[in-house]
């Protein structure tokens, strides 16, 4: 078992921003890669789409939803005491549903 050594309690001023700006920097960076895989996959598939695409298609738009849902409460029901930490609630959703589409899209 590890223990954290305790510096009188203060931590790096700043340091509560390091993870919500790594997941706004991660949501930047997959994004354009799930739209880019997205778009070349729908575009291959002809029209009307076959049912795989249809899929995506249906699995994407809902993602949205409820990705922006989540980050719609999360702003609304964490308190302000904390910004960073209401932040990092708000983007987390989003940073969730995009960097595990981009996986699983460049899997295979």
């Amino acid at each position: 078992m590890t223990t954290r050594k305790r510096t009188s309690g203060r931590s790096w001023p700043g340091a509560e921003w390091v993870r919500p700006w790594m997941q706004l920097v991660e949501i930047a960076w997959s994004a354009p890669v799930v739209i880019g895989y997205r778009v070349v996959r729908v575009a291959a598939g002809g029209w009307p789409p076959p049912a795989r695409e249809r899929r995506e298609l249906e699995r994407m738009v809902g993602e949205k939803a409820e990705a922006f849902g989540r980050a719609a409460v999360a702003a609304v029901t964490t308190p302000p005491r904390h910004t960073a930490r209401a932040v990092g609630a708000v983007v987390g959703p989003v940073h969730r549903s995009v960097v595990g589409n981009r996986r699983r899209l460049t899997r295979g």
